[in-house]
């Protein structure tokens, strides 16, 4: 089965059930005609939708059926009305088997909710902490790839959680799917012994973890990685490089909210850095006069770290930390 969603360009991209493919049966303007028609008279306003729908319902028709006869559709709306029905009844005149969800996108987010506010994470958690530039995400990933049970927080938020978290992600992830992917990503791993996550903050951008995810998070066991600072600027410069060309705009935008921290005198030679493109000392002398100084006040005591790893080599990092957390593990269900 595949999810078509036939709301508005504009509806989907505020939240969708993973996996979606949107077919709007109207564009967000025609909604937005049909709305202004609907409260002066609901009759009317149907005819609008009528002649506005029809000239597309070729084209839909034609999408839904170039999915295959293996994906059967299942059609959602907002609350499983009139957009979805309308558009159902057409694929079954053509005999297309077809499903529509009931409740629509609404029943479908209040289920998500009510999963997460509900959730039991009955399972040890592993969190990766460490100073910017010291290649948590790579090594999560590298864990992951192992076969590790890992959860990439920042990956579903698009958000790396700090000031340029943003950078060299093309899309703005919603709330709304962002509690999705995550219901999916722990489904996936119910079955696991434990978990991996990075040490996040109650928010990653612009979405917010759900309490239970962020008390084991800070109830979890800390692995600290650690790695020189020319280490951490290379791979800082890698990362960010490619995107601070195309974005030097929100770069600086970025920097600017930052001077009631540095003060005006020491913005303003992060500044000239930027503008001289000379990002290597303007990641080293962030990484001293910033997030070293963020991270110091906000990271746990060094006597709350299980295991502090050197990770200027990321996959030797990832194996002795998969070693640990497989040991440890296994001790613990061992009582």
């Amino acid at each position: 089965a595949v999810f078509i969603d036939v709301r508005s360009p504009s509806e989907y991209r505020r939240g969708s059930i993973p996996g979606s493919i949107n077919v709007p049966l109207f564009y967000d303007e025609e909604r937005e005609i049909i709305g202004l028609v609907y409260r002066k008279d609901e009759q009317q306003a149907r005819l609008k939708g009528l002649s506005l729908a029809a000239p597309k319902l070729p084209g839909i028709i034609e999408k839904i059926k170039a999915l295959g006869p293996e994906k059967t559709p299942v059609l959602y709306c907002w609350r499983g009305g009139m957009r979805s029905r309308s558009i159902q009844n057409v694929l079954e005149m053509l005999d297309i088997p077809t499903y529509r969800l009931e409740g629509g996108y609404k029943a479908y987010r209040r289920f998500i909710l009510d999963q997460l506010l509900s959730y039991e994470l009955n399972k040890s958690v592993f969190v990766l902490n460490g100073l910017t530039g010291t290649g948590k995400t790579e090594v999560l990933h590298i864990l992951e790839g192992m076969g590790c049970p890992c959860i990439d927080l920042e990956g579903l938020a698009c958000h790396r959680g700090s000031l340029f978290g943003h950078l060299g992600f093309k899309e703005v992830r919603y709330q709304k799917d962002f509690d999705a992917l995550l219901w999916n990503r722990l489904e996936e791993l119910k079955d696991a012994d434990y978990l991996i996550v990075e040490g996040e903050g109650k928010r990653i951008g612009s979405v917010y973890q759900p309490d239970f995810l962020f008390k084991a998070i800070q109830g979890g066991q800390h692995i600290l990685l650690v790695a020189p600072l020319e280490n951490r600027v290379e791979r800082l410069l890698k990362e960010y490089t490619p995107t601070v060309d195309s974005e030097k705009g929100e770069v600086e935008e970025s920097l600017l909210s930052l001077q009631k921290y540095l003060g005006k005198k020491t913005l303003g030679q992060l500044l000239s850095l930027l503008r001289e493109e000379n990002y290597r000392e303007l990641v080293r002398q962030l990484c001293l006069l910033y997030y070293d100084r963020l991270y110091g006040e906000s990271k746990p005591g060094k006597t709350d770290f299980v295991l502090t790893v050197e990770s200027s080599d990321p996959a030797k990092a990832a194996g002795q930390i998969k070693d640990f957390v497989l040991r440890t593990v296994k001790i613990q269900y061992s009582y």
